[in-house]
């Protein structure tokens, strides 16, 4: 058996204990995950305790401190927001990565505005978390950089970055929030104005991304 959310195999393990204590483990990070995706930005250790059946003290035997409970969640909701993730299609015509760009991040984001709203607020008491957030606009940068790979291989370096930025903002998590909390929009009427601005961006970017840097 392998746990969910863990690189760790116990199916050849017999010790009991581990298996249990592996088991409390993705319980009390999955309770974390259900309270944030509920609403609860900062869930308290007792919350926390009592959505996973458990006192809190195997919640303080797993994890040292709430700290360590929350870095361990965010990880864990990062490593499954890429999971699911459409394989890249960089030779797909423009417009079609475009379309299936903003489908898939529209979905993602929405689904991780909570998650998002926790780890601003958790960032300070628990600092692996904002590294996390570090590493999450990296990936989310770099996936950018496959979908529209063909595109961003024939400029020049400095032409790339700044390319790479405009599309950065174009497809950030940043601009969903906008739409969504902001400007309080539908997720279908953010979703529909969100392309539209992300199809004049990517045209602007990589078909005259000349222009588009220098006027940067």
């Amino acid at each position: 058996m392998k746990i969910v959310g863990f690189p760790i195999d116990v199916s050849q393990c017999q010790d009991g204990r581990i298996v249990r204590g592996l088991r409390t483990r993705q319980t009390l990070l999955q309770s974390a995950l259900d309270l944030i995706q509920a609403g609860d930005i900062e869930p308290s250790a007792t919350a926390i305790a009592t959505i996973a059946g458990v006192n809190r003290r195997a919640l303080f035997e797993q994890f040292p401190s709430l700290a360590d409970l929350y870095s361990a969640a965010f990880e864990l909701a990062v490593g499954r927001a890429f999971d699911g993730n459409r394989p890249v299609e960089a030779a797909a015509p423009l417009a079609s990565r475009v379309e299936r760009l903003v489908a898939d991040r529209a979905r993602l984001f929405e689904e991780w505005l909570p998650v998002w709203h926790f780890a601003e607020r958790v960032r300070g008491t628990a600092p692996a978390v904002g590294s996390g957030l570090v590493v999450l606009r990296r990936r989310l940068r770099e996936r950018l950089a496959a979908w529209f790979s063909a595109e961003l291989e024939s400029l020049s370096p400095g032409t790339r970055d700044v390319v790479l930025d405009s599309l950065d903002v174009a497809f950030g998590l940043d601009s969903w929030m906008n739409l969504r909390q902001r400007q309080r929009l539908s997720p279908m009427s953010a979703s529909r104005t969100w392309r539209f601005t992300a199809q004049a961006i990517v045209q602007q970017a990589l078909t005259d991304p000349g222009r588009g840097a220098a006027a940067a």
